[in-house]
């Protein structure tokens, strides 16, 4: 019983204990009506909650009358003395006379207990709606009974009309019934037999009812309307013509609907005897060319004329030079989606068309000047769109002269500035549009100002900016301004004198709006507001006053700081729907008052405001509220284990991204009316209710993701039939896949990914009708993929990643190659080759990494124009990359790493236009490095980004599932999805064998990211283009046969995070550290023997430059090194010439030294103890000369080839010193510096005995085998404080080897590590070499040796 009152206080005519009571019945008595002639019954969705109130669509009669005392109340008696309430009539049948029961889902009525049991009491039931239930022809008998029936919606449901006996016939008992609708029905032709004894029928509906080819029907004498609107139908049958008399036998008909058939031009040759004919509809249709206006001569009463939607190039005014034709009637005419062309505004002239009203020109090839001459003959013209055409202007000098006109249209046209010149003249225009304009230059805003009399005035997506004038108070008379999808800026203070405003639109421009919305105070007509995405503020300023408006509808989403909840909320009291989302308020707990504060709030979106404390609602609760959004909140606790008697009436329900913990409410199975349901990204524990699964039998969408749940999914009874949408992924479910989701027919998709899960593939799939999309990943399914997946019917997406599934990929699949759009069956055991047969057309996404799949790379993509990701890494596929990867137009990423690959890169690759990331690494790859290669990241490619972001990035994706990417960066692997895909762009060509340079082209790659050639044989010196690609962050050239110098301009690259050009032979000056290049030490450099510089720990000459071998003799004077070749030799030959002088002389004066010398064999037995080693100087073998006279011959012998042996020794060593030094002389002289003798710097500038013993990394290094881990699992517990940042590559795999300065091979130095060692008593390095020489010749020497220091190993 719907008791309200229309005031606040209470007279003493009504006791105000009975008028509470009154008020605690009302809930009860729903269909009780206010004080009116006629009652009726609404129950439109009333099981559902879609509406606030009941029984407000077929009111008529008297106003609703109200008063403070509850006697005058309508079915309420009192007591005429003392004020009490006497009697309540309660009866439901009333006298009514409307009832609607639309939008339920009842099937039918108890037998003898329907309709016809209540005729009696519904004697004066005149309207009667059944739409959108289950009822079928059953139903018909009872309603036959309701002889007062007036009008009778039968609209969406079952009637089939195939009985012609007991069908729809059987309501031609209902001899007062005006109105009939069987709309969306299955019918068929065989309805129009059935309708010859419906005498009294005015309106017939019979859209959306199957009906076919030509129709007749039986005569309706006194049918006025019908519409047959959205059929098949061709054409009309004999009732449509004339008879002998020249009448129709429909001769009353004012409302022909034939719009969405199969008609063409012929239909008007049936038209002419419809001579009452006001309003014929043919939208729709196949109407082409050119339309003879002589076919409408009989319609002399045609006000409405819908030709929309057809093909129709022109409209032929005269025929064989007769008068043209008067449509004097005609108020009505609508053109919308055709192909007229300008020449259209010569047929609309205002003779043919005097009482013209409205006239509707959108979508069709007008452009150019408007012929604004011709609009203005048509002086009656109240509305008039032009929408999306090509036109550009007003006639020079011309302007809009259409004094009645009211509504405009010019949006979506190429107009310039002097479109506003052009409405000078419209006084009366209340509308205007001119959105999505493309200006050709800038438009002042102010110029709208002057529009004084406009009512409705939209201006959206004109790229408007600045901000507003002030001039706009001027519109006074606004109530409608949308001013969205501009650049506008500043205050909204211009607005606070539009005191007619009802409806502001300011979303999606860059206004500076407070939350409090307090220049909007004194608009007290406002009912709705939008402004979401611009900057929202805190507004500190207290407003003494409330706001003067009573706002219906806000929403004010995204960016700002808010600070503390809007107050003026506090004063509102009639929002039905409230968006304050993405605004970061000060508030610790829910605003409940919100609720109690307005009744009819029905939708209240509060998403990512910063709330936080416990969710408790008050009681008692709101039973009007069926749309409740707190997502992505700091909101803790557990969720209100009453929830579902607080909020009864919910509809959908997101409390996803908070903190919630503890169990899931069995109190949500009291929400009957609850159709979408989001708990993911919680601290959600236990299982899920059994009451959930039985009471929320209208649940459509179910989401419990990224929870801790656990158990069995579903192991109780279960009613969740309506299901579409189950998303259960990401928790500790565990056992196996619930059969008892096989009697879901409805549901399209299914995600149980990430969880504990075993057990085979479950056959009941094929049975799911709708399945189109199933994600079983990350689980523990095992056994081999099923054939019969390959026979379902609609299954568009599949990803069963990580799992055990093995054998091959089932032959049947290849049933789903017009379907299939997503396939990802990465990381499991799968073997074998693709089938041959295997070609999905439309798929976008292939994740096949991680399996051991082999053989050739078949023809399966060779036609999958779509395919945006190709992930085939980490199996066994062999033979050369296909040519045919041209074809692939849309290919974004493309990744073949650790294959068998061989052959060259194919040149086709450079076809692929939109390619951000290409992997080819650890392939067999020869020949060369195609210099066409385009690689750009998505976001760089205006136009392709907004096909890729509506189609696979955004939320408008058609593909929902997302399998991460594995990339190689900065050495280490990681893992990207698609939002940060977008951004990213990357070669990655790494340890094959390719050769010949790097190309020098970098116009295709300049938005690069990440590039690595590492592991090659690439020759050549290092582009200096490359100092152009500004945004790459990771660069690796390593282990390559580079040479040349490391262009200084990579100091510019100021995103480089991360260089390694270690082990090629590059030489020449290390950069220096500055800029980006100051974050490099020495490992990004080593194994460059011919480098130098402060990182390799080599100095350099100020002046020379580097030493580069040179092929040609032919070589210039400051090509030839460091060294003076020529003062080379000639220092050598002198030195030796000495010392062999030397070593004869020594013999010539002892001939005991010479016998020594000649028979050394008789020497060297005599021999017991060399004196050399007591001889350390020549001034010990002088002083031994002194007592030789004692010696026998035998000690002479000995005595002389000790001496001999000291002498030799010493003159090695002085002449080696004196070389030394006379070199580094030369040096200092040619230089002009005055250069010490650091013998260290020449020693480490040329280690020949490294070049010599340099190799190149083994094979097994390029290829990966030995350097990489297969067990993926231990790649993401790398120590990331490795001090071996010389690591290859892909030493994100590796664990603890690969380090190139810990394998002698590596070095190239057989593991001596000269270029580590250090001196650390600062002595010179020509010393250590003479105490080892001297060590050499004499092991017993060991005290006068000068000691080493102990080499220092790096880490």
């Amino acid at each position: 019983m719907v008791l309200l009152m229309f005031g606040v206080g209470w007279t003493e005519g009504c006791l105000e204990e009975e008028s509470v009571a009154l008020f605690r019945l009302k809930p009860f008595f729903p269909f009780i009506d206010y004080k009116t002639i006629h009652l009726g019954l609404d129950l439109d969705g009333y099981e559902y909650g879609y509406g606030y109130g009941y029984g407000n669509r077929y009111e008529s009669g008297e106003e609703k009358e109200g008063s403070p005392d509850c006697c005058e109340w309508q079915r309420v008696e009192c007591n005429p003395i003392t004020g009490r309430v006497t009697h309540l009539l309660l009866n439901l049948t009333y006298e009514l006379q409307s009832l609607s029961l639309s939008g339920n889902f009842i099937a039918g009525c108890v037998v003898s207990q329907g309709f016809e049991s209540l005729s009696s009491e519904l004697d004066k039931l005149e309207i009667l709606d059944l739409s959108s239930n289950y009822f079928n022809d059953s139903i018909l008998a009872s309603l036959s009974q309701l002889s007062s029936l007036k009008s009778l919606n039968l609209a969406e449901n079952w009637f089939t009309g195939t009985n012609s006996n007991d069908g729809i016939k059987m309501l031609s008992k209902l001899k007062n019934l005006e109105t009939l609708d069987l709309s969306s029905n299955s019918l068929g032709n065989n309805i129009l037999s059935q309708l010859a004894g419906f005498t009294s029928l005015k309106s017939l509906r019979l859209q959306d009812c199957g009906l076919k080819g030509s129709i007749d029907m039986s005569e309706v004498g006194n049918l006025k309307e019908l519409y047959v609107m959205g059929n098949e139908i061709e054409s009309l049958g004999s009732v449509f013509h004339s008879n002998s008399s020249g009448l129709a036998r429909l001769n009353k008909l004012e409302v022909l609907g034939l719009s969405y058939n199969l008609f063409n031009n012929s239909i008007f040759s049936s038209l002419g005897a419809f001579s009452k004919l006001k309003s014929l509809y043919l939208t729709g249709n196949i109407l082409k060319g050119t339309i003879h206006m002589k076919d409408f001569c009989n319609l002399i009463n045609l006000r409405t004329l819908l030709l929309g939607d057809n093909e129709i190039e022109s409209l032929e005014p005269s025929f064989q030079g007769k008068q043209e034709l008067r449509l004097i009637k005609l108020e009505v005419l609508d053109l919308d989606y055709n192909l007229f062309n300008n020449n259209i505004f010569s047929s609309l002239t205002a003779s043919a068309l005097p009482n013209l009203k409205f006239l509707h020109l959108d979508y069709n090839r007008l452009n150019g000047p408007m012929h604004v001459e011709d609009l203005n003959a048509l002086r009656n013209l109240e509305e008039l769109t032009l929408s999306n055409n090509e036109v550009t202007e007003c006639a020079p000098s011309k302007e809009l002269r259409l004094m009645n006109l009211k509504v405009l249209d010019l949006s979506d046209n190429p107009f310039n500035i002097s479109i506003l010149s052009c409405l000078g003249s419209l006084p009366n225009l209340k509308t205007l549009r001119i959105e999505n304009f493309n200006f050709k230059g800038p438009i002042d805003i102010k110029d709208f100002c002057e529009l004084r009399n406009l009512q409705e005035l939209f201006i959206s997506g004109n790229g408007l900016k600045g901000s507003l004038p002030m001039c706009f108070s001027n519109l006074t008379f606004l109530e409608k301004l949308d001013l969205s999808f501009n650049g506008l800026s500043g205050e909204i203070s211009a607005l606070q004198g539009l005191a007619s405003l009802q409806w502001l639109d300011l979303s999606n421009n860059e206004f500076q709006i407070p939350s409090s919305l307090g220049p909007l105070f004194n608009l007290s007509k406002l009912k709705y507001i939008r402004a979401d995405n611009n900057i929202i503020y805190a507004d500190d300023e207290m407003y003494s006053s409330a706001p003067t408006f009573q706002l219906n509808y806000i929403t004010l989403s995204c960016c700002g700081n808010g600070g503390t909840f809007p107050l003026f909320l506090y004063h509102q009291h009639d929002l039905v729907s409230v968006t304050l989302s993405h605004i970061h308020f000060k508030l610790n707990q829910f605003p409940f008052w919100l609720l109690q504060n307005n009744t009819k709030l029905g939708s209240l979106h509060l998403v990512n405001c910063s709330l936080s404390g416990p969710f408790q609602p008050p009681f008692p609760g709101n039973s009007v509220l069926s749309d409740l959004d707190i997502s992505n909140n700091f909101f803790t606790g557990s969720i209100p284990t009453q929830i579902g008697d607080y909020l009864p009436s919910l509809n959908t329900l997101n409390m996803s991204k908070n903190y919630f913990n503890g169990s899931i409410p069995f109190s949500f199975g009291d929400m009957s009316s609850l159709q979408s349901l989001d708990l993911s990204n919680n601290q959600l524990s236990g299982g899920v209710p059994e009451h959930l699964t039985m009471g929320c039998s209208s649940l459509g969408f179910l989401a419990l993701s990224n929870n801790t749940l656990q158990g069995p999914i579903f192991s109780g009874n279960f009613s969740l039939t309506w299901l579409s949408v189950l998303k259960l992924d990401g928790n500790h479910f565990s056992g196996m896949v619930p059969s008892v989701l096989s009697n879901c027919s409805y549901l399209y998709k299914l995600d149980l990914s990430n969880n504990y899960l075993f057990g085979e593939i479950p056959s009941w799939i094929l049975s799911m009708s709708s399945l189109s999309e199933l994600d079983l990943s990350r689980n523990q399914l095992f056994g081999r993929i099923p054939q019969w997946m390959g026979n379902t019917s609609s299954l568009e997406q599949i990803a069963m990643a990580d799992n055990r599934l093995e054998g091959s990929i089932p032959r049947a699949f290849c049933n789903l190659n017009l379907r299939l759009q997503f396939l990802d069956l990465s990381m499991n055991n799968i073997s074998g080759t693709l089938p041959s047969c295997f070609k999905p057309s439309g798929i976008e996404e292939v994740h096949l990494f991680r399996n051991m799949l082999q053989g050739p790379l078949p023809n399966a993509f060779r036609d999958s124009s779509s395919l945006v990701t190709l992930d085939l890494s980490y199996n066994h596929f062999s033979g050369n990359i296909p040519n045919w990867i041209s074809n692939l137009s849309q290919l974004s990423y493309l990744l073949l790493k650790r294959n068998h690959f061989q052959g060259e890169i194919p040149i086709q690759l450079c076809m692929l236009a939109h390619l951000s990331m290409i992997d080819l690494s650890q392939n067999n790859l020869s020949g060369s490095i195609p210099s066409c290669l385009k690689v750009t990241a998505l976001n760089n490619e205006s136009d392709h980004y907004s096909w890729i972001s509506y189609n696979y990035l955004g939320p408008n994706s058609l593909i929902s599932m997302e399998e991460p990417i594995e990339y190689t960066i900065k050495s280490r692997s990681y893992t990207y999805k698609k939002k940060l895909l977008q951004y990213m762009s990357g070669i990655d060509l790494s340890c094959n064998k390719l050769t010949g340079e790097i190309p020098h082209e970098v116009e295709n790659i300049l938005m690069i990211f990440t590039m690595n050639l590492s592991h090659n044989s690439l020759t050549g010196p290092i582009p200096r283009a490359f100092s152009n690609l500004r945004d790459i962050e990771s660069l690796d050239l390593s282990y390559n046969n580079l040479t040349g110098n490391i262009p200084p301009e990579f100091a510019m690259l100021h995103f480089l995070q991360y260089l390694n050009v270690s082990y090629n032979k590059l030489s020449g000056k290390t950069p220096e550290r500055f800029g980006q290049l100051g974050a490099f030490d020495e490992s990004s450099y080593v194994g460059n023997p011919f480098l130098c510089g402060s990182l390799v720990g080599r100095n350099c000459s100020p002046v020379a430059p580097p030493l580069t071998p040179k092929a040609s003799a032919g070589d210039t004077e400051e090509d030839r090194g460091l060294i003076d070749m020529d003062a080379f030799y000639g220092s050598f030959v002198a030195c030796y010439i000495v010392a062999v002088l030397c070593i004869a002389g020594v013999l010539y004066i002892n001939p005991y030294w010479r016998q020594a010398w000649i028979y050394p064999n008789r020497t060297q037995t005599q021999i017991q103890k060399p004196l050399c080693a007591q001889c350390a100087s020549v001034s010990s073998i002088v002083k031994a000369a002194m007592e030789v006279g004692s010696f026998s011959p035998v000690e002479k012998r000995i005595w002389v080839c000790s001496v001999m042996e000291a002498l030799m020794a010493e003159t090695l060593v002085l002449a080696g010193k004196s070389l030394v030094c006379l070199l580094m002389l030369t040096g200092s002289v040619l230089n002009d510096m005055n250069a010490s003798l650091n013998l260290t710097a020449v020693d480490q500038r040329f280690p020949f005995d490294e070049l010599l013993k340099r190799e190149h990394p083994g094979p097994e290094n390029k290829d990966g085998s030995d350097t990489e881990d297969d067990d993926e699992d231990e790649e993401d517990n790398v120590d990331d404080q490795d001090d071996d940042v010389d690591d290859e590559d892909f030493s994100a795999e590796e664990g603890e080897e690969g380090d190139p300065e810990d394998d002698p091979e590596a070095n190239g130095n057989g593991g001596s590590g000269e270029e580590d060692d250090e001196d650390d008593d600062g002595d010179d390095d020509e010393e250590d070499d003479d105490a080892e020489d001297e060590e050499e010749e004499d092991e017993e020497d060991e005290d006068d040796e000068v000691p080493q220091p102990p080499s220092k190993k790096r880490k």
